[in-house]
């Protein structure tokens, strides 16, 4: 029987192959902080992962990939999107700003947040201006933590 090897993560790899930090970020032409959050399995672009892959193999003297190393992309996770549904379309002032109307979606971008607030919207005609907000960094509401990202779900 054929037992699926895990990819190497960009830790594991460190520790066999010795690689500074911020040499391995400047190679890969990325920020220092991308490097560190794809050794702790964080997400980041995935421009930028393939950018660390393609130094990092440099670096060992092989050809290597995404397909080969375990990085974690944005592209693999659902940012939290804060729907504003207004009356007036204007920030205004406070009292304005009771009218207004919130809903949270997680979704990979602008375009697939607008589909599914799509519903939320249309049940809500006298809020007519409506702005999308990404807010990967998530934030907090009292006692209660909302986060910024979950990882996508892949139904097989």
């Amino acid at each position: 029987m054929y037992e699926r090897r895990k990819k190497p993560t960009l830790e594991q790899i460190r520790t066999l192959y010795h690689f500074d930090v911020p040499s391995l970020a400047m190679n890969a032409g990325v920020p220092t902080d991308s490097v560190y959050h794809a050794l702790f399995l964080r997400p980041i672009s995935r421009s930028d992962a393939e950018k660390i892959a393609a130094a990092l193999g440099k670096h060992m003297n092989i050809l290597l990939s995404l397909d080969q190393l375990a990085i974690v992309t944005w592209e693999d996770y659902l940012l939290l999107w804060i729907v504003r549904a207004s009356a007036n379309g204007s920030v205004g002032e406070y009292k304005e700003a009771i009218a207004d109307e919130y809903y949270f979606v997680y979704a990979h971008d602008e375009n697939h947040a607008v589909t599914l607030a799509s519903e939320w919207l249309r049940e809500h005609p006298h809020t007519p201006y409506h702005y999308f907000t990404a807010y990967p960094q998530g934030f907090q509401v009292g006692t209660m933590s909302i986060p910024g990202s979950q990882e996508e779900e892949v139904h097989g």
